[in-house]
């Protein structure tokens, strides 16, 4: 019996050693693997390169943006003024023929009322129509606008190896605090500025 015992308490402690040895190793792999990973996680954050851009800057400063709202607007003026010109016809034939309403007929009364209704309904649709075209001029306008922003940035950036660029703007801020040190405005106004007037002699 005590023979046995001692056969079986070996037997179990050299299992048990084998077990810890296997563990011990697993353990030190699995702990390269967590430091290797580390280490690929460092290397990416070194050769990480972040940028921002000041949005208010480029409204300001971007000559084809600036020329952009400036055809913009005077279009849109041009369509407000069309539409208050007709507006204000159609209230001066109402009031020139309330002067006389006293004296007219039902009939003309009825005339009037029905011609002026389909008068306003038709100046309406077109002021309806009018806003729509001009949301979607503004939104083919935008797109266009940062397009141009976005294929001078693409070379910009891989010429000089950033990762990422934000945009800043004083309306619309996430960000808390901001480094001066990161903010590539004024180079990239110059490259738009610059590769805007090529593409205007091209024309």
């Amino acid at each position: 019996m005590k023979y046995i015992s001692l056969v079986l308490s070996s037997l179990a402690l050299l299992v048990a050693g084998v077990v810890f040895y296997q563990y011990q190793v697993k353990y030190k792999n699995l702990r390269e693997l967590i430091n290797e990973g580390r280490q690929g996680d460092t290397a990416a954050t070194q050769s990480l390169r972040i940028a921002y851009v000041d949005l208010d800057s480029i409204d300001a400063k971007f000559e084809f943006y600036k020329g952009k709202i400036e055809a913009f607007e005077r279009k849109k003026e041009g369509l407000d003024r069309q539409l208050n010109n007709a507006y204000q016809q159609l209230d001066k034939q109402r009031l020139d023929f309330m002067q006389k309403a006293n004296t007219a007929s039902a009939e003309e009364v009825e005339t009037f009322r029905k011609n002026y209704d389909q008068q306003l309904q038709t100046l309406e649709n077109q002021r309806r129509k009018t806003e729509q075209e001009v949301q979607q001029e503004a939104m083919i306008m935008r797109d266009d606008i940062f397009k141009k922003i976005n294929d001078f940035l693409s070379g910009y950036c891989k010429d000089r190896g950033y990762t990422y660029v934000f945009s800043y703007s004083k309306n619309a801020n996430i960000f808390l605090y901001e480094d001066p040190v990161y903010n590539i405005t004024d180079e990239v106004i110059t490259g738009l500025n610059a590769l805007y007037q090529r593409d205007d002699k091209k024309k």
